[in-house]
């Protein structure tokens, strides 16, 4: 059978906090997030796997206040320097990625720390990682982040994977049949990232043979996945 040609097309990801499903495995994030307002703590942290959902919740805490997300990799630049001289002000800076955080870079987020407990500045972290696991080479900022208590994001359980697994087909505006929900859990490990990209794969097999999402052609996937691990 010829295949169809598939172009990477940008996916309409729902952000929003309606969109963001809650189960045991991320609830202490969630409140951790909806109670932004009663934070005791200048800096809160948040970690867990790829795809756990943290950059949705730092896109739902800016819905929630006057936020700026910066990427750790890019903390040297003219929006850090405003923030850190007071020319510009905000409820909440977000640093994700802190795994990535560079060097050259690590004074910065230690001054931004500092900053935060002296001038009413709130920060959300957010990486992978727990501090015991970066690579910071700063003594006083690896003090600074252990002595911060971080919100784990566990492993999803199978609610959430059901939710996570409708949304992201939604999120291609795809209506899938619960049948290929149902079988394709058990079959998989529960992990965030190998779930975008098992649907990913759904959709651009369907698209490039021009085949509906069923329980056979899901089944040829997961079997060729297998395979490859």
């Amino acid at each position: 059978m010829a295949e169809q040609l598939v172009f990477d097309l940008p996916q309409r990801t729902a952000m929003g906090r309606d969109a963001f499903m809650v189960s045991d495995s991320n609830r202490e994030a969630v409140t951790l997030v909806d109670g932004f307002a009663n934070w005791t703590r200048p800096v809160q942290w948040i970690y867990g796997p790829s795809g756990a959902g943290k950059s949705h919740l730092g896109a739902v805490l800016e819905n929630l206040c006057d936020a700026v997300t910066i990427n750790a990799d890019a903390l040297e630049n003219t929006e850090t320097d405003e923030i850190l001289t007071g020319a510009k002000h905000c409820d909440v800076v977000i640093i994700d990625r802190i795994d990535v955080l560079p060097t050259d870079s690590e004074e910065v987020l230690f001054h931004l720390l500092n900053f935060a407990a002296n001038a009413g500045l709130k920060i959300l972290l957010l990486s992978e990682k727990p501090a015991a696991q970066l690579s910071i080479a700063l003594p006083d900022l690896v003090s600074r982040l252990k002595a911060i208590a971080a919100i784990a994001v566990k492993s999803p359980d199978d609610a959430l994977m059901r939710g996570l697994m409708m949304k992201l087909f939604d999120d291609r505006q795809i209506k899938i049949d619960t049948r290929v929900v149902d079988y394709v859990l058990p079959r998989m490990v529960r992990d965030y990232a190998e779930l975008a990209d098992l649907v990913a794969q759904i959709d651009r097999k369907a698209l490039a043979e021009k085949r509906a999402i069923t329980v056979p052609m899901v089944a040829e996937i997961l079997q060729s996945h297998i395979s490859d691990t």
